[in-house]
């Protein structure tokens, strides 16, 4: 009898890491003396060849289903799944498990969850497997002490929102993905490959937190961080033999996670016993054993099955991107204009009151209220504009996170929009006591908004960069001088952001600004706060802020827009560097009564951007694409045929 062929089946356009696995099976089957390969794309197939789908669920969302509806195929298939039971990834798996020859998971829980659905599921466990392996065993120095990799979640987001203060106190690190299509390879937002493993190898404490509520072990990313030395800490799992909480990773539930956090990364010693000895596990289990105990049962399926030659593989020739219809382009109704004219009156209503409040004879131009006297000493690198209105509660704060952070080369300038709560006189009293801070205190004599404020302020700005800080927000201290260094790394940036971390009275509560610069996510909203660090060239050249009134609560993403437009970018620092103040009382609330106007300035300023003319290209496919379209022509013809003579 011809020896078994193993194909691991593989969408081009899907996740990199299964791309990983599906390497990592070939080299172990070949390894052990079987002849395997990965299959991407269309193939003429023998009738000893047996099929692995890795995983199931994604390659049927891909490229269909549609063949394993023949039962002479599917039974030459074996699924290899890696979802957890609470996803709706997972019943995919299961309408597929009961066509396919045999089923494997790299979690026991998934396995006894598919055995309850009358699947024969078998363990596929996950072990060592030599070009994954990047340990170090005296590794001392690590460029990072916090690393967290994975889908963004609000419930991750959350989680690592309570541990902002020993991120924001670290050199960490947040790469948190996108999951709304296959993240295919390597980009800002997600690691692959040698890349990644190089980034664990250098980490100290690898931070898992759970996608949803179900408690499910991480089982693939524990073995991959004891493969490169870095510790695991995750959030308290069930089903996570053989690793053991306190001998090989630490297990922690939410809410002490900051505790442990911090406990682990003052314990050197703790953290070399933990990494030497997850590693030590995981080489005792060798991935080797899982894929032998892989290729018994395709051998037993290549014995068993009628053995039909097939012309078999993907045929997707383009990346799998959600449809997102931006929600100006959606069919308006009457309640839509309700919302509109809403939002109008209480704009007029706005306006109506400065008039109404305004003393026709103040004279309305600004005014330098007070100075600090180390004003004069230098010019600063960094100007700190804020623009002040009846925030007398929390400017202080505001205040002292610019002025004690680790970045001192800075001035900072408050524009007072005509308060009436004793903001001006506290700002007043906090720089009596501050005289070492360059600070300008500018009073606006009639209230003119914010857009006009931050104007202001940039007016009286020395520095090269600018930043800008809301009065009822604040920075970290490490915030600024990682915003710097970003933008001194990327010169032709025109402005940087980070991660902030949303906050109300309760405390932490989630995540904002965690995805990279990409404009064609402007396209569907704002995802960038204004506190960043703009070139001060670059707002020149834009001419500040918006004064559109269309746009009011909004012109900061107007700004990012137009960065966009005009072809500049922005770098992203992947950690927290400043906490946003969650408010049902904040400008959004008025904001978002009606988006249709605020979209419609936008598109107007920013033709090509909300068009799509900026929207993700994917041009290197070249011939490739063309070969695959021949070759699923010619499969079609095939298919047709066959279901013809089968039929």
């Amino acid at each position: 009898m011809p020896d078994l062929r193993l194909r691991v089946i593989q969408s081009r356009f899907q996740n990199a890491f299964f791309h990983e696995l599906a390497d990592a099976i070939v080299d172990e089957a070949t390894r052990l003396g079987v002849t395997a390969d990965v299959v991407t794309s269309v193939v003429d197939t023998e009738p000893d060849d047996v099929f692995v789908l890795l995983p199931t669920h994604e390659y049927a969302v891909l490229e269909g289903g549609q063949f394993l509806d023949d039962p002479r195929l599917a039974r030459r298939c074996i699924g290899i799944t890696a979802e957890q039971p609470s996803s709706s990834h997972f019943d995919t798996n299961v309408h597929y498990g009961h066509k396919l020859g045999a089923v494997f998971d790299f979690s026991t829980l998934s396995v006894k969850r598919y055995q309850a659905q009358g699947i024969q599921a078998e363990h596929l466990q996950f072990g060592w497997t030599p070009t994954w392996d990047k340990f170090v065993p005296d590794a001392d120095d690590h460029e990072l002490d916090v690393l967290f990799m994975g889908c963004a979640t609000p419930r991750r987001e959350h989680a690592l929102a309570k541990i902002g203060r020993q991120l924001w106190s670290r050199r960490s690190r947040l790469i948190l993905s996108d999951n709304a299509a296959p993240n295919t390879g390597d980009h800002a937002a997600f690691v692959t490959g040698d890349r990644k493993r190089e980034l664990l190898a250098g980490t100290k404490v690898l931070v898992n937190v759970h996608q949803a509520d179900e408690p499910y072990f991480e089982w693939l990313r524990a073995a991959e961080a004891a493969h490169c030395g870095a510790v695991m800490l995750s959030e308290t799992s069930l089903h996570t033999e053989p690793f053991q909480h306190n001998e090989h990773l630490v297990f922690s539930a939410l809410s002490t996670m900051p505790h442990a956090l911090g406990s682990l990364l003052e314990d050197p010693d703790r953290l070399n016993t933990l990494r030497r000895n997850a590693y030590a596990l995981i080489k005792e289990n060798p991935f080797s054993v899982g894929v032998e105990k892989l290729v018994s049962v395709a051998q037993d399926l290549r014995k068993t099955h009628d053995g039909h030659r097939l012309r078999l593989g993907p045929s997707r020739t383009q990346p799998f991107r959600q449809r997102i219809t931006p929600s100006w382009e959606r069919q308006t109704d009457g309640v839509d204009a309700v919302r509109q004219a809403i939002r109008e009156i209480r704009l007029d209503i706005i306006d109506l009151r400065r008039r109404v409040s305004t003393d026709p004879t103040i004279d309305p131009t600004p005014v330098v209220d007070l100075r600090t006297p180390a004003w004069d000493r230098r010019t600063p690198r960094v100007s700190v504009i804020m623009a002040l209105y009846n925030h007398e509660p929390y400017v202080v704060e505001a205040l002292e996170s610019a002025a004690s952070g680790t970045y001192g080369d800075l001035e900072i300038i408050v524009v007072d929009d005509c308060s009436n709560d004793g903001s001006n006189e506290t700002v007043r009293k906090w720089m009596a006591r501050s005289p070492h801070i360059p600070m300008t205190l500018v009073r606006h004599p009639v209230n003119r908004g914010l857009p006009r404020s931050r104007n202001e302020a940039f007016r009286h700005a020395r520095g090269e960069l600018v930043f800008v800080l809301d009065s009822d927000n604040a920075i970290v201290p490490t915030g600024l001088e990682r915003l710097v260094n970003a933008i001194d790394a990327d010169p032709e940036a025109s402005f940087a952001y980070g991660v902030l971390q949303r906050f109300d009275s309760t405390g932490p509560v989630g995540l904002m600004g965690v995805w990279p610069w990409e404009p064609w996510r402007l396209r569907y909203g704002n995802y960038i706060d204004a506190m960043a660090l703009i070139k001060a060239e670059a707002l020149r050249k834009l001419e500040g802020y918006t004064l559109d009134r269309r746009l009011h609560g909004w012109e900061d993403y107007e700004l990012w827009c137009r960065v966009a437009e005009s072809g500049g970018h922005a770098a992203h620092v992947q950690t927290i560097v400043g906490r946003y103040r969650q408010s049902a009382t904040s400008m959004l609330s008025l904001t978002n009564i009606s988006q249709d106007a605020g979209f419609d300035a936008v598109r107007e300023s920013c033709p090509r951007l909300m068009s799509g003319a900026l929207e993700l290209q994917d041009d290197t496919l070249g011939d490739w694409l063309a070969s695959v379209r021949s070759e699923r022509e010619a499969r079609d013809v095939w298919l047709s045929n066959w279901e013809a003579q089968n039929a």
